[in-house]
Parts: structure tokens; C-alpha cells; sequence
């Protein structure tokens, strides 16, 4: 069971690399097929060989995505799994040191921090922000939800402008704003302590 989350994300990278180049694998196709003539032979060889060497030149672009996620992940404390890549990540977090005034520790770590911007609070229990994952100044949808009780940190990041993703597979930028924003405040996975 442990083999399968790693395989499964492999997977969603590999798909999310194939879909980012099927235009161009269809390009090459036809140009192939224009400059060999449509044959038999020639359409069946384009049809039989080209998605597999589209599918072998991917492997290795999904694969640096599913080690930087992972790295990403290890490094915050997050757990990893194939729904990395979705466009919303939903995380319940925990202050790292709980003690009096953690919110308020966490909200002036989050509002310090350089990839934050448009930080507005919404009474003492929420927070929404956006938050710049790359070096350019496409950023996210985030917001953080407080239960003081429990100690628990609900994050919630949503990619809408469709961001270059990781290893440029279009994909994961919500995960990666998460262990980004886990690292800067201090939060780490409410699943890692059990």
C-alpha cells in the first residue's frame, strides 16, 4: 500500500506532462505524416510510434515534478499524495510550539512574510490573502481559518490563474503555496503528529 501513493502520483504527473504537450506531439505527427506522405505504412507508424515516444520523452519531466514535490513536502511537513496537483488544497494545520498567543504569532508571520500580499482579517477566526508560490508576480487564492480550542489551522489555497505549475507541468502551484506557507508560519501537518 505504501508503494501506491508515489506511484499514483507519478501518474498525475505523467498525465498532466502528456496533456501539456499534445498539441505540439500532434504537430510533429503531421509534419511527420505531410513529409512521409499518408500511407498506410506512414499513419500507422506515426499512430503506433509517436504517442510512445511522447509517452518515454515525459517520463522524466513527471518524475522531477514527483521529487519536487516530495522535497517540498518533506521539508514543510506535509503529507503528499496524488491530490497535490489539484487547483484547491484544503490542509488542517498546528503551530509547531503552541503556547499563549499563537494566532496572533501566526498571523504576524504570515502578514511579514515577502511572498504575502492583500492580507485582510476577517475577525479574529480567518484571515484571506493571496501569496506569490514563484518568482514572478502570479500568486493564489489563500485563506486561514483558526480554531483556537483545538489548536488547529484550517489553510485553503486555490490557483485560478492557471500558474506554469511544478516542473512546468501546469499543476501542484495550490501544494507548493501550502508548504510555503506552512514553512513561514511556523504550522506544520495536523496528520504528522498523530
Amino acid at each position: 500500500m505504501k508503494l501506491m501513493k508515489p506511484v499514483k502520483l507519478l501518474m498525475a504527473c505523467w498525465r498532466a506532462a502528456a496533456a501539456k504537450c499534445v498539441s505540439l506531439a500532434l504537430t510533429m505527427m503531421f509534419i511527420d505524416l505531410v513529409n512521409d506522405g499518408f500511407t498506410w505504412e506512414s499513419v500507422s507508424h506515426e499512430v503506433v510510434f509517436s504517442p510512445l515516444v511522447w509517452g518515454i520523452l515525459t517520463l522524466p519531466v513527471a518524475v522531477l515534478g514527483v521529487w519536487s514535490l516530495r522535497r517540498r513536502a518533506g521539508a514543510a511537513g506535509i503529507a503528499l499524495s496524488a491530490s497535490a496537483l489539484d487547483d484547491r488544497q484544503t490542509h488542517v494545520l498546528r503551530p509547531v510550539p503552541v503556547s499563549d498567543g499563537w494566532q496572533d504569532r501566526v498571523r504576524d508571520e504570515l502578514a511579514a512574510a515577502e511572498r504575502a500580499f492583500f492580507v485582510a482579517e476577517k475577525g479574529d477566526e480567518e484571515i484571506h490573502f493571496r501569496w506569490r508560490p514563484g518568482r514572478g508576480k502570479q500568486s493564489v487564492w489563500g485563506s486561514m481559518s483558526f480554531d483556537a480550542p483545538s489548536g488547529d489551522v484550517v489553510l485553503d489555497v486555490r490557483d485560478e490563474e492557471g500558474l506554469l505549475g511544478v516542473a512546468g507541468l501546469g499543476k501542484g502551484v495550490s501544494f507548493v503555496a501550502v508548504c510555503q506557507i506552512a514553512r513561514a508560519t511556523g504550522l506544520e501537518s495536523g496528520t504528522a503528529r498523530g
